[in-house]
This record gives C-alpha cells, sequence and structure tokens, in this order.
C-alpha cells in the first residue's frame, strides 16, 4: 500500500514539473522585455528629434538649455523635465537628457550622443548612452542614420532590462515637413541584444524591415514588421509588430503557436 502510495505521489510530481517545465519554454519574458526596452529608446529618440526643433522654448513641463552655441565645436543641449514627475507625450517624466552634438539634425555626418541624469519614465530610471550618426542620402535620395544603444538599462519595479542595439534608421517620409514630426515615417533594420528581468541574455534580429510612424507616440511606434529574438536557452520567439494600427499588441509565434502580447 506504501508503495502504491508513493508511486501515486511520484507520478503527480512528475505531471507538474512537466507542466511547470511546458509553461516555461513558452514564457515571453524576454520578448517582452526587448519589446519595452524598444519602446523606451524610440521615445528616446522622438525627445531628442523634439529637442533640435524646439530647443530655447519652455513647453508644458519641460525646458531646454543651450549651452557653447559654437557651429566650429561640440554643444550641449539639456532637456529638463524638473524634479517632478510631469505629463510629456503622454508619459510621466522627471531628470534630464543630456545632449551633445557635432552639427543640425538633417545635416550629413552629424553625431548626436545622448545620456540621462536621473531621468525616470513612467517612475523607470533610464541610464546609458545612444549615438545617431547621420549617414546623409542612400541611393533611393532618403536621409538614413546609424543609431547606437551602448550599455543601456533600464530599471523597473519587477527588475532590471539591459539593452543594446545597432540599427539602421531610413527616413522615408516627413522629411519635407521637416518642423512636423507627426508625419515622420522611418524603416528600421539591425541587431538587439539583452539581458531581461529574469537575468536570462537573448539575441534580436529584425528579419523584416519594421515602419515605425512618429505620429504613434504616445502610444507604440512600429507598426509593421518581423523580428526573431533567441533567448538563450530557448527556441527562437517571432515577433510580429501587428496590423498597421497605432497600438501596442503583438502576436508571438513559439514553436508554430501564436501568443497575444499587449504593452503597458
Amino acid at each position: 500500500m506504501k508503495n502504491k502510495i508513493l508511486n501515486l505521489c511520484l507520478i503527480a510530481v512528475l505531471i507538474y514539473a512537466c507542466k511547470n517545465e511546458d509553461a516555461d519554454l513558452t514564457s515571453t519574458q524576454a520578448t517582452q522585455d526587448h519589446l519595452f526596452a524598444e519602446q523606451t529608446f524610440s521615445d528616446v529618440g522622438r525627445t531628442v528629434k523634439e529637442a533640435f526643433l524646439e530647443n530655447g522654448v519652455n513647453k508644458s513641463c519641460v525646458s531646454y538649455s543651450l549651452k557653447n552655441d559654437n557651429t566650429l565645436d561640440i554643444d550641449t543641449l539639456i532637456i529638463n523635465f524638473g524634479a517632478i514627475n510631469c505629463l510629456q507625450n503622454g508619459k510621466l517624466r522627471k531628470g534630464k537628457v543630456v545632449i551633445t552634438y557635432s552639427g543640425k539634425y538633417s545635416d550629413s555626418l552629424t553625431v548626436i550622443t545622448t545620456t540621462f541624469d536621473n531621468y525616470y519614465v513612467n517612475n523607470n530610471l533610464i541610464q546609458g548612452e545612444s549615438v545617431l550618426t547621420n549617414q546623409g542620402r542612400n541611393i533611393d535620395g532618403n536621409m538614413w542614420f546609424n543609431v547606437l544603444v551602448n550599455n543601456s538599462s533600464i530599471i523597473t519595479k519587477n527588475g532590471t532590462i539591459n539593452w543594446s542595439t545597432n540599427r539602421k534608421e531610413e527616413w522615408v517620409s516627413g522629411l519635407s515637413t521637416y518642423g512636423n514630426i507627426s508625419d515622420d515615417i522611418y524603416n528600421i533594420t539591425g541587431l538587439a541584444n539583452g539581458i531581461g528581468i529574469n537575468n536570462n541574455s537573448f539575441s534580436v534580429d529584425i528579419t523584416d524591415t519594421l515602419k515605425v510612424e512618429l505620429g504613434c507616440l504616445p502610444s507604440c511606434i512600429i507598426k509593421s514588421g518581423t523580428a526573431k529574438i533567441s533567448p538563450n536557452g530557448y527556441s527562437d520567439r517571432i515577433i510580429n509588430y501587428g496590423n498597421s494600427f497605432c497600438d501596442c499588441n503583438f502576436n508571438i509565434t513559439i514553436d508554430g503557436t501564436k501568443y497575444p502580447i499587449v504593452l503597458n
């Protein structure tokens, strides 16, 4: 009788372990962490671009200060959201974004480096460095940029996301209306990698060009495209960025099965 009970308990433990293993193998944690980091630094990119259009002008809770205004060397632009949370572009912000730049945003070979000084978005601390280099125009006549995000981290209430990327951003629409960000469209290709809040590493490869529309903010701005994310120890996940709506709904395919994700 004791052996029978022990056997039943062993079977129950094995079934429970298998269920947990299956649930773990379909985890979307790395995908969620990548999408959140990508969204965060897309927001940084728009914030920087707005600053180049509006520096020296107070807007809502943000102020801009320009230092070393000399076209012959590197200048510094500080975006200051203050010490208390304020609402800007649909997100709570505080702290400073510090930009050094060698020329205008639209000038070929301009290098724009962005760092952060106690900068929070929706109470998440943003750290690291983003370097944007204007590469001029390609054979299609479109301006394009190389964007590097180096050694970045996003400290959330659930843990820390470390994230880096090397990507190409092609400005395919909106250049003729330079002062109006809302009609800007970019095509994005490239790679990324990171370590999620569960301390597991992952790599990302954009497999079908991402279409970014800045007019979608404060929602998610990537409206279409696909990427492959490869978490360490797991099978590849395929991210489908949506159906051309300005939302934060994604479909993630894991071993042929689709899982929906809604990014907050």
